[in-house]
């Protein structure tokens, strides 16, 4: 039925992706189910493992070449030597799944223009077979547990998995009394060394090349994720490595936000100081830096640290949602969820920031009555998270007003990119981070703390000159005093001191 819906030309473009995403997620759950039911027939000595007697150099040849047409697709090299021909007994479908896992480890980390060789030669009573790429490589502590079932490298690759694939090959050499060993060296590639002994027995049939067709095991097609730049005024930014999940997020958020995107908690990290978006929504579990550790480093960086964050995540406990708490997440999901779930959150948490930014409204300490108020009853606050993150936007506003204050002073002119500098931020992550908290640009920021300068000034001296007020106030320009004064006040600087 997936199937029919990608393929329906009837149907919208986005329900046809639907498809496409539905049915790619079903194979990858037909593929890790069949690989669970192939250790389990190993395991228990059953399957499809009848022997056969016959030529295993041939039939290692005819397996790499079904993997030939994908090679060339993804501009990889991909060569099969054999030193001599070997005749011998084997069982086809084991040899099949042992090279398809090896095979299709070595394509998935293995980039366009890489290289793949598969040599096999034969020393007394066995045959060897390498397996060698010129991916990623596996660190040096990772080597051990490559063949643990369920294990997968972490850090040193983006790429998701199973960690089903090796296990199998690891339990069906032990089947049939080999050995298999790896080297790896990160960033220069990796070489699987197998081992298998060499029998003969004249009961077992000869290979008649039926039975043993193999269908190459492919890595699934990654998914193409494409930040979306041009809707919305809000950005919110999806850090998550399956990019089927973080493909789904953006086609229930992408109607009224621009959604970008990062696959690991580091790559989201950089985008979000570069973005400074509106809200974050990040996996728990991921390469790089976990969800937990992007929180944590985002509260304690001042130009991103009133960004909301959502933690979508399958591990839900108490104790996994305290700990999201205390490194700074404002919600927890749990997958699998709903749609409309998603949706209010990202509204709520949005609408809750926004109520925030109409009380940070600029005045001469940096702070109005209602951020006062809000500082009077903070411990009344739903969440001590909430709380700690007012505190700090409180902080970085006295903190940009203090150099504002300064720089009017002391007669500078007062430039948005030398306050940006000394502020420790880019001009646009100022920006965003301002009107984030305030609802104003730079400039009208600027412009409401100098009128709020100069509504001080008259206050305490009312008899003081227009042209020196707007001198104080950091205006060289009399006439732009007076309008930027009636823009914000509603009153013109006369009618302010006669108290109309």
């Amino acid at each position: 039925m997936s199937e029919e819906v990608k393929e329906d030309k009837d149907c919208p473009i986005s329900t046809r992706e639907r498809g496409r995403i539905i049915e790619q997620q079903s194979h990858n759950l037909l593929m890790l189910v069949n690989q669970l039911l192939d250790i389990s027939k190993v395991k228990s000595a059953i399957g499809n493992g009848e022997s056969v007697y016959g030529n295993i150099t041939t039939h290692l040849s005819m397996i790499v070449e079904s993997y030939r047409d994908y090679a060339k697709g993804k501009n990889i090299l991909l060569q099969f030597f054999a030193e001599e021909e070997v005749m011998m007994d084997f069982m086809p479908d084991y040899i099949n799944k042992m090279m398809n896992n090896l095979l299709s480890n070595a394509f998935k980390f293995t980039s366009d223009y890489g290289k793949i060789d598969v040599l096999t030669w034969r020393e007394e009573e066995r045959l060897l077979i390498d397996v060698t790429d010129t991916g990623k490589g596996i660190s040096h502590e990772q080597i051990p547990h490559v063949f643990e079932p369920f294990y997968q490298a972490g850090s040193e690759t983006k790429t998701p998995g199973t960690g089903i694939g090796l296990a199998l090959v690891k339990q069906i050499i032990d089947t049939i009394g080999g050995k298999i060993s790896v080297e790896s060296r990160v960033g220069e590639g990796t070489k699987f060394h197998v081992d298998l002994p060499i029998c003969h027995h004249n009961r077992i049939r000869p290979a008649d090349g039926r039975q043993e067709e193999n269908i190459p095991l492919l890595p699934a097609e990654e998914v193409a994720l494409i930040d979306d730049d041009d809707r919305g005024e809000c950005r919110i930014l999806v850090i998550e490595d399956n990019k089927d999940i973080a493909t789904y997020i953006g086609s229930i958020l992408s109607e009224h936000y621009a959604v970008s995107y990062a696959v690991d908690g580091k790559q989201g990290l950089e985008k979000a100081l570069d973005l400074v978006p509106d809200l974050m929504i990040t996996d728990l579990m991921m390469p790089e830096l976990d969800g937990l550790e992007v929180c944590r480093r985002v509260r304690n960086n001042e130009v991103i640290n009133h960004i909301p964050i959502i933690v979508v995540t399958a591990k839900i406990t108490e104790q996994d949602r305290v700990k999201g708490l205390e490194a700074g997440a404002d919600a927890y999901l749990a997958k699998p969820f709903s749609r409309d779930e998603l949706r209010i959150r990202v509204e709520k948490l949005l609408e809750q920031r926004r109520l925030l930014r109409e009380k940070y409204m600029p005045a001469e300490n940096g702070q109005t009555e209602e951020a006062e108020e809000i500082e009077k009853t903070e411990e009344t606050e739903e969440t001590e998270n909430l709380s700690s993150q007012n505190c700090a936007n409180r902080r970085f506003l006295h903190k940009l007003t203090d150099h504002l204050y300064l720089m009017i002073a002391n007669n500078e002119v007062v430039e948005i990119e030398t306050i940006a500098s000394n502020m420790c931020m880019s001009y646009s992550q100022l920006r965003r981070k301002l009107y984030a908290l305030t609802g104003y640009t730079p400039q009208a920021y600027i412009r409401h703390v100098k009128i709020k300068r100069a509504q001080q000034l008259l206050t305490e001296d009312p008899n003081l000159s227009f042209i020196e007020v707007a001198l104080q106030s950091g205006f060289s320009d009399y006439s732009n005093f007076v309008r930027s004064f009636k823009n914000v006040v509603g009153i013109t600087p006369t009618q302010y001191v006669k108290g109309e």
